[in-house]
């Protein structure tokens, strides 16, 4: 099982790109198939990432405010409750954000 739980909108403009702040490759620009026409190409939007980078994301960034549009309606509460069971502030600083947030 994966910790993909947590899911951004990686086209918003406000925010930092969660690839350039978490130092991944740029996939975030990246194109794929349409979900309307498989057959046309179009830049990745909604994407669910790791529980995990998010909250480094987060710290990285310098705070909810300061990060990309957050799709709540996908986020895994599995992702909720083991923010909850984690220590240390980097933990409760994303569950802090999914909450103010969604």
């Amino acid at each position: 099982a994966g910790s993909h739980h947590i899911c951004i909108d990686v086209s918003t403009s406000t925010g930092g790109n969660f690839c350039e702040v978490t130092g991944q490759s740029d996939w975030c620009s990246a194109w794929g198939a349409c979900n309307e026409d498989s057959s046309q190409d179009c830049q990745i939007q909604n994407w669910c990432v790791c529980q995990w980078a998010f909250a480094s994301y987060l710290q990285y960034a310098g705070g909810c405010s300061k990060i990309q549009d957050i799709v709540c309606d996908s986020i895994n509460i599995h992702a909720v409750r083991a923010y909850a069971a984690a220590a240390g502030a980097k933990y409760r600083n994303a569950l802090d954000c999914l909450a103010s947030r969604c």
